[in-house]
């Protein structure tokens, strides 16, 4: 370090400002954790430290980000949204009726190519016309959901 240099403590539990240099550290940490520690850091950390973990490959540590009590809204839009995110994080977020209560979570989920099909298809007749053709003209959705989303477009248009 050179005399104005400060080394800054990041914080895993408080939110903060990161540099891209940050990021990239608290990244590469938080991925050399164990499983105990990562499941730990899920509940317990911040913002960032949550979203790295959402796409850890471990299901105890998707399902212990989604069910952390710090969790806001606009992260489960973004986990909703992310074609990134753990499989566990959706399939907990669509069996939620409180999450999916909300529209932008829903028509996220929707168009999230990594949620399950089925659980895609339950949704559709809940989506308004104008998302259902959004839906029917997406190339990343699988072919079933577009499909069916034309056929319920279809039967609300009549």
């Amino acid at each position: 370090m050179t005399a104005g240099e400060e080394k800054k403590k990041i914080s895993l539990t408080r939110d903060q400002a990161l540099s891209a240099k940050e990021k990239e550290a608290l990244e590469n940490y938080v991925r050399s954790l164990p499983v105990p520690k990562k499941v730990e850091l899920a509940v317990k950390g911040n913002r960032e430290v949550r979203s790295i973990l959402a796409k850890d490959p471990n299901k105890m540590v998707a399902r212990a980000v989604i069910t952390s009590p710090r969790i806001s809204d606009e992260e489960i839009i973004s986990f909703a949204q992310s074609p990134n995110v753990n499989e566990e994080i959706l399939r907990h977020i669509a069996e939620n009726p409180q999450m999916t209560k909300n529209r932008q979570v829903l028509v996220a989920l929707c168009n999230n190519p990594r949620t399950p099909v089925a659980t895609v298809m339950k949704f559709l007749p809940r989506l308004d016309v104008r998302e259902l053709r959004s839906l029917s003209r997406n190339k990343n959705v699988s072919y079933a959901v577009q499909t069916q989303a034309k056929r319920i477009l279809q039967m609300k248009q009549k």
